[in-house]
């Protein structure tokens, strides 16, 4: 077995402070280094982790959490309560304003019991609070580290500590990453010695290091290359389905989307199945709600039909008979990002409304993102991936379409107050069955009776690798972690 298994990212960690960040290609790093009190399994279910066992009292709010004994950081400083209730006043320390801190915003306080028992108190009783808790954002990071570093934790390999399977060992930016194995892990150790993460931002080029063999592993496997990796006899390629959409978001701040029959006739005059057919088969299926299959909370309300037909005489009951002019802003960024604006604009066409096509760089197009009041905003149809980090309806609806100021993360200010008093019941709902109910109604509302966007398809997961590697963890959050995997060869 070889000693070194290397990973071509599409880019390379933004930060490796899991109190801020927010991009998966930070957290699959994140996610070998920390670990949290419950993680998610292959499954996605929830399992024990740096807490080997949990429970809820009746109130509802206080959960109680039992620390494993014997865990250590990387540094050598031990995990005790004391270092969680740490973690947790990092994160929510609202000077320090962490990119995170809204994640955990329903925790009211955190007590020390003993030194191997935690007690988290939430300000109400609170549906997400496991998944939450499975977070990547809620791995313990060791307090010893992040009080030396200070605002410099986490962007540099001597400033990261953890208690995972491996450790930094160095990090030249833009360059690469590379993890050594833990020998001091609690658990089972890592497989294999050294995991190194490569940055190759180019996916043609990620391609040909993997057919070259300079690679391992790669992540992003274009639509186009799929088909060919898959025949190809040395490389696998591992797909599976995840907590990503694709969706085009509407401006409903702006005419004509400030009417739910316009954008609920968009929805009905674009063809799914031919988009998907077409351009995207090989790693997408089309959506049939809000949130897709394997995340807590979904709903299926089937695939939006496309009906032309219906799409007009909702055009023309909301005063548009001869349809309008708009334009969509897209990216390269999202796969077959620019392909999949000109088809929906061409669909658009047929039922009279001529769409102009905007391409923007990715640095361009988030300026759009950044907690803009509407009238600073001159999207109006615009492309955006969609997910829950969480895995769970919580967090992938709640902040994406509840009322907000700005679009800080409504990124289309979408407001129904149907969907306010649903999404907030939600939340504090406990009870699994009366859960759903609400989540139900939830996704009918934003997908079917006043749509906040397009979904067109839930993503696959895709990961490729040579045939040398084996017990990849490709997971449905969209990250692929390398614990168990081994390279055979020399």
């Amino acid at each position: 077995m070889r000693d070194r298994l290397v990973f071509a990212a599409a880019a390379d960690a933004t930060t490796l402070d899991p109190h801020n960040t927010t991009d998966t290609e930070s957290d699959q790093v994140i996610m070998m280094v920390y670990e949290p009190l419950l993680a998610f399994d292959d499954t996605m279910k929830i399992v024990p982790k740096l807490a080997e066992r949990h429970d809820v009292g009746a109130d509802g709010v206080t959960w109680t959490f039992h620390l494993r004994p014997g865990v250590r950081f990387h540094d050598g400083t031990p995990l005790d309560a004391d270092a969680v209730k740490a973690n947790f006043t990092r994160v929510l320390d609202p000077v320090a304003n962490h990119k995170r801190l809204s994640l955990f915003a329903m925790i009211d306080r955190v007590e020390v019991v003993d030194p191997l028992t935690v007690r988290i108190v939430t300000k109400y009783p609170f549906g997400a609070f496991e998944p939450t808790i499975a977070h990547v954002s809620a791995a313990i990071v060791s307090p010893a580290v992040a009080r030396t570093h200070g605002k410099a934790f986490g962007s540099a390999a001597e400033a990261v500590g953890g208690t995972g399977p491996y450790r930094v060992a160095s990090w030249k930016k833009d360059q690469e990453i590379v993890l050594e194995r833990f020998d001091g892990y609690w658990g089972t150790k890592g497989a294999t010695r050294q995991i190194v993460y490569r940055p190759i931002p180019e996916a043609a080029s990620r391609v040909l290091a993997l057919e070259s063999g300079d690679v391992d592993v790669i992540s992003r496997v274009p639509a186009t290359d799929i088909p060919r990796l898959e025949a190809h006899d040395g490389i696998a390629v591992h797909k599976l389905p995840g907590v990503g959409a694709q969706q085009f978001r509407f401006n409903v701040a702006k005419k004509p989307f400030t009417d739910r029959r316009v954008r609920q006739a968009i929805s009905y005059a674009i063809d799914r199945p031919s988009i998907v057919k077409n351009l995207v088969a090989s790693f997408a299926r089309p959506s049939t709600s809000a949130l897709t299959s394997i995340m807590r909370g979904y709903a299926n309300l089937g695939e939006i039909p496309y009906d032309p037909a219906k799409a007009k005489a909702l055009l023309a009951a909301a005063g548009y008979p001869n349809g309008f002019r708009t334009k969509i802003a897209t990216t390269p960024r999202y796969p077959m990002g620019v392909e999949l604006a000109e088809a929906v604009a061409a669909d658009l066409k047929k039922v009279g409304i001529e769409a102009a096509i905007e391409v923007f760089d990715w640095a361009t197009m988030v300026q759009f993102w950044a907690g803009l009041p509407p009238e600073k905003n001159p999207q109006e149809i615009f492309i955006m991936g969609a997910g829950a980090s969480t895995a769970d309806a919580d967090w992938g609806l709640r902040p994406i379409f509840r009322t907000a100021p700005t679009n800080e993360n409504n990124y289309g200010y979408y407001s129904n107050t149907e969907f306010d008093t649903v999404i907030e019941a939600a939340m504090r709902e406990t009870d699994p069955a009366k859960r759903q109910a609400l989540y139900t109604r939830a996704q009918q509302i934003v997908y079917l009776e006043d749509p906040g966007a397009v979904w067109l398809f839930d993503t696959l997961y895709s990961v490729a690798a040579r045939t040398a590697v084996r017990d990849l963890r490709p997971q449905a959050l969209g990250v692929v972690t390398f614990e168990r995997a081994t390279v055979s060869g020399s």
